[in-house]
């Protein structure tokens, strides 16, 4: 697959051009594209959910022009790593703050000069990169990166379609720009709540949050779990992530083996060796079957055999559980956008919130002590999971290509 870039070695499988295209932008913007998908780092799913998207796209068209921008890290970098910093710092260890700015935002006049500064938060550096072959259609994960579109397009600079595609089930106005031709959203539930910010339905798509299209194919079980080196017991996923305090995480792992039912741990720890260790360190007094894991890339696989997760509530980590039909047990969702995806899975019944640690082992306890509730909240889960998102997208982007909706300035 030749592609027209300055780097000597260039991956060959669509895969591996999908996860190497965001760290290369020379590469995005070098085969000056139809079709450039912008997305952030901040949590990173809505950079997963670029990548499921730009994947779709070539599974039909192994040669498009389609770039991925991981845009505050291409117009900014020294500003990318210090919101990264900020973004983290706050959710981590002072998520009360964190709270209290997505708030007072969630409501802002598209009009203030708050949300005009962030709308032009490296403008100027993305319309040079963009100008001399403007793409045909932008698509954006990120909320502020499609605000700069939509300025853009208000200035009379660029002329290409702005699609949004929403990576949590809230609606917050960073999401909400004047000059969007198609937003693509969660739920039903998302959908009208657009429209009552006066957002026209006509605009809004029920397509689901887009994820890796592993999230579609079936799962061996029995393979999955000999691998693991588990037998037949319901399985307790748990994704403590690296949000969790180290405290808390053991904390719940001991929720956890306090279960007296029948059933066994995975345990995955992420990229963080010392959340590894204290897990591994846990296992060896566990009285249950517990299996540590650090960063896996078959969480597809483990979500297909889990009985229960046990996480927050990221978009994407979340579409995943819903895609799969696990039901979640949602403990320490960051504040805001988090809370409202917990309210979400709880309110149409594909999961519970725990309010703190001793939640975890009684709730837990409970759903493995009423199998036939168990089985109805996954039933819940599959129906809202929209595991076909991504192709619904590729699907709308190609449409107005092909139907030529979509133009350059």
């Amino acid at each position: 697959m030749a592609k027209s870039t300055t780097a000597d070695v260039l991956p060959e499988a669509p895969e591996e051009w999908i996860e190497w295209l965001p760290q290369h932008h020379e590469a995005a913007l070098a085969s000056r594209p139809e079709v450039m998908i912008l997305a952030a780092r901040y949590g990173d799913g809505h950079l997963r959910a670029a990548k499921a998207i730009g994947l779709k796209l070539l599974s039909t068209n192994p040669e498009p022009k389609l770039g991925i921008l991981d845009y505050y890290k291409f117009v900014n970098p020294h500003l990318d790593n210090a919101i990264r910093w900020a973004y983290l710092s706050s959710v981590r260890f002072v998520p009360g703050v964190w709270k209290r700015f997505y708030t007072a935002t969630q409501r802002i006049d598209p009009e203030s000069p708050t949300q005009q500064f962030l709308n032009r938060i490296g403008i100027e550096s993305f319309y040079e990169a963009i100008r001399p072959a403007p793409p045909k259609v932008i698509v954006s994960t990120y909320p502020t990166a499609a605000g700069v579109v939509s300025t853009l397009k208000n200035q009379g600079r660029l002329n290409a379609l702005n699609y949004v595609v929403m990576t949590d089930y809230s609606i917050h106005s960073q999401w909400i720009h004047k000059h969007v031709d198609r937003y693509f959203v969660g739920g039903d539930d998302m959908k009208e709540a657009l429209v009552d910010r006066g957002v026209p339905a006509d605009r809004v798509v029920v397509s689901g949050i887009p994820v890796d299209s592993r999230f579609e194919a079936p799962v061996n079980e029995e393979a999955v779990r000999r691998q693991l080196g588990l037998g037949s017991e319901p399985i307790l996923l748990f994704m403590g992530g690296s949000y969790m305090p180290i405290n808390e995480f053991q904390d719940v792992l001991s929720q956890i083996d306090k279960i007296t039912l029948p059933h066994a741990t995975v345990v995955v720890s992420g990229r963080e060796e010392n959340r590894r260790q204290v897990a591994l360190e846990y296992q060896k007094r566990a009285t249950h079957p517990m299996v540590v894991l650090g960063y896996v890339n078959n969480v597809h696989e483990l979500m297909g055999v889990s009985a229960i997760l046990i996480s927050k509530a990221g978009g994407l980590t979340t579409t995943e559980a819903l895609c799969r039909g696990v039901p979640m047990l949602i403990y320490r969702p960051i504040p805001g956008q988090e809370d409202a995806n917990a309210a979400y899975v709880v309110k149409h019944g594909a999961g519970f919130l725990a309010k703190d640690q001793n939640d975890v082992s009684e709730m837990v306890s409970h759903l493995l002590a009423h199998p036939w509730e168990l089985k109805a909240m996954a039933r819940q889960a599959r129906g809202l999971g929209h595991p076909e998102a991504a192709a619904v997208i590729a699907d709308a982007v190609r449409s107005a290509l092909a139907a030529g909706e979509a133009h350059a300035q």
